[in-house]
């Protein structure tokens, strides 16, 4: 077994990798919005010079509209939740497109069909309900629109005409929510399977080897804390292979994964090393503390049988503990040291299954 030379990309602990993913998605939103902003600015500006019949007042709106776009990119700005600030940005667009359309011919307007931007944007990063406030705040910008051209029909004329002009809204409104939470789940699916083992379910190795780099880093840097490493190799994986198939043997690595995974806590992280190996980082834990979760492991494994053909088969596993810091001040030493133990733990059991009444 070699040791973890790669200092790969970081990538933090599953227990708390949303951190970082989640400030990544609500910048993406924000950009988002930021662009959606842009758009409907230039749009505007590129309808205002044939737009009858107030281009002053138009203009006005336009770099009214600009200046909160520009003060809503500074990191300063009053409201910093990322739902907030899409929410206000989308009033604040909703808004605007309400002045501009009351400027160019109230709802006969081409303008109002930019009322299906912030739809769209807010279904998108907000989900159901969200797309509902703001269908719902829409809506009453147009009865506004209405409302500044005269006297308002009757409630059947108005119900007709916004169920007629705003209905095809509600329904882009709708499938875009509905998109959006698709796409959002499969790409989940999607990272997900790409930090795990196929057949066990643990982190696999490229994973946890960012997760062991970052983590190392984290305590080094700060000269403080320390962390436990094991190795777990099974034993004669490759016999059992032979002779009932690779069927038996990876019912074999499933048990022995489940097996360390009741040993270990919901804070330790255990990942599928190879083909028969696995490794286990124990943060904060002691030598002792380690030593002692790698008998846990031992006995766990002893006694979790599994089917192969019409009989229980069971399986040992040679287990190597190491320490940060006291083997070494890189995480690749933390591993050697653990993989030099390993090694000599299988030997000492090979010794000991030699010998008449010993269990291994």
């Amino acid at each position: 077994m070699t040791a973890l030379q790669e200092r790969p990309a970081q990538v933090p602990l599953p227990g708390v990798r949303q951190a970082a993913p989640a400030r990544d998605e609500h910048a993406s939103m924000l950009k988002s919005l930021t662009r959606v902003d842009w758009l409907v600015l230039l749009l505007v500006a590129l309808y205002a010079p044939v737009a009858p019949p107030s281009p002053r007042w138009l203009y006005a709106a336009i770099a009214a509209y600009a200046l909160f776009v520009l003060a809503f990119r500074w990191r300063g700005f009053p409201v910093q939740a990322t739902g907030a600030r899409i929410a206000f940005g989308a009033a604040a667009m909703v808004a605007f497109i309400t002045v501009v359309a009351m400027l160019t011919g109230g709802s006969a307007s081409p303008m109002v069909n930019l009322y299906l931007l912030p739809i769209v944007l807010v279904a998108m990063t907000l989900g159901g309900r969200g797309a509902v406030v703001v269908f719902a705040g829409v809506a009453l910008a147009w009865l506004s629109v209405i409302a500044g051209e005269g006297p308002l029909p009757p409630p059947g004329a108005i119900f007709a005409r916004l169920f007629g002009e705003l209905g095809p809204y509600a329904l882009v409104a709708y499938l875009t929510q509905a998109l959006a939470g698709t796409i959002m789940t499969a790409r989940r699916r999607i990272e997900e399977m790409a930090e795990r083992d196929g057949l066990t379910g643990m982190l696999n190795l490229r994973t946890f080897r960012a997760v062991l780099a970052r983590e190392h880093e984290l305590r080094a840097r700060a000269g403080r804390g320390g962390y436990g490493l094991l190795l777990v190799d099974m034993d004669d994986l490759k016999r059992l292979n032979d002779e009932d198939g690779h069927q038996a043997g990876n019912r074999a690595i499933t048990s022995v994964a489940g097996a360390i995974q009741r040993a270990i806590r919901t804070t330790d992280v255990a990942a599928r090393y190879g083909g028969d190996e696995f490794i286990v980082f124990l943060p904060e834990a002691t030598p002792e503390v380690a030593e002692a979760v790698a008998q846990r492991i031992r006995n766990n494994v002893f006694r979790s049988l599994f089917p192969v053909g019409e009989r229980l088969q069971r399986m040992t596993v040679s287990v190597g503990t190491a320490s940060y810091p006291r083997d070494g001040a890189q995480y690749d030493d933390v591993v050697s040291a653990a993989d030099t133990r390993r090694q000599r733990d299988r030997a000492l059991r090979r010794e000991a299954a030699a010998e008449p009444g010993r269990r291994p």
